[in-house]
């Protein structure tokens, strides 16, 4: 995990959202879904210690991971809490971030609603979930592909959250300002790049699924290494700004 957000790419949709998101120091900010800490720790740096940032997430590995990297930043408190369920009072937060999280919500309409209900009014938020069937890679045994990424989708419950994402958060009360499209594109498996450490994510995940075994999975990797001169893969992320 670290691996995957530590990437290139995966650094610079996090400058994108706080782009988006337009912290000012001295906020006050929620970000729900913590993963590892890279980003509570960039937006915490925005915020400042006159700011505060209050971080959730279901995993109390990953709560422990992002204690760690925000050690010395006393302005951010993390919380095991699940995003269908906020522990804050309405019109709490100035701003919020939602990044790959509600495509594993199973009641993402009931979790949007909550969203909505501690931001203070006049309160924005980014919202940004993957379109999974987005992924394009080149391959030399089509059929495998798609038992692969067929697999691998059941690692969440929405592969394509961002297609009904607009309307969902119109529904919740949100107005929206800025949608984009965020495109992951890599031509080579390099060892740091989004395509290389996604494959391994995948690769490991789908072992036992859908009649898929070790050897599968590896053969899929060295399938992808061998035709690394066209290995692209497009991984398409809508972030939502209200």
């Amino acid at each position: 995990m670290n691996a995957f957000t530590a990437a290139p790419y995966a650094q610079q949709r996090r400058a994108t959202v706080r782009a988006a998101l337009a912290l000012q120091a001295g906020e006050q900010a929620l970000e729900i879904g913590t993963g590892p800490g890279f980003e509570p720790y960039e937006l915490a740096t925005v915020l400042g210690p006159t700011g505060w940032l209050h971080a959730v997430d279901t995993s109390e590995t990953m709560l422990q991971l992002s204690r760690q990297r925000c050690i010395d930043q006393l302005w951010v408190e993390f919380q095991l809490a699940d995003a269908s369920l906020l522990p804050f009072d309405d019109a709490t937060f100035d701003a919020a971030v939602v990044v790959q999280v509600y495509e594993y919500v199973d009641e993402v309409a009931a979790a949007l609603v909550e969203l909505y209900r501690v931001l203070r009014p006049g309160g924005r938020a980014v919202v940004v979930d993957t379109d999974w069937r987005s992924i394009v890679w080149e391959t030399s045994d089509p059929a495998r592909m798609t038992r692969v990424l067929n697999a691998w989708e059941e690692h969440l419950v929405h592969p394509c959250l961002d297609r009904a994402l607009p309307g969902l958060l119109q529904q919740a009360g949100f107005a929206l300002n800025q949608p984009q499209v965020l495109s992951a594109f890599d031509l080579a498996l390099t060892e740091d790049g989004f395509s290389s450490t996604l494959a391994q994510l995948i690769g490991d995940f789908v072992v036992g699924r859908q009649g898929l075994s070790k050897d599968d999975g590896d053969a899929w990797r060295e399938d992808l290494r061998r035709a690394e001169q066209g290995a692209a893969t497009s991984s398409a992320s809508t972030s939502i700004c209200t």
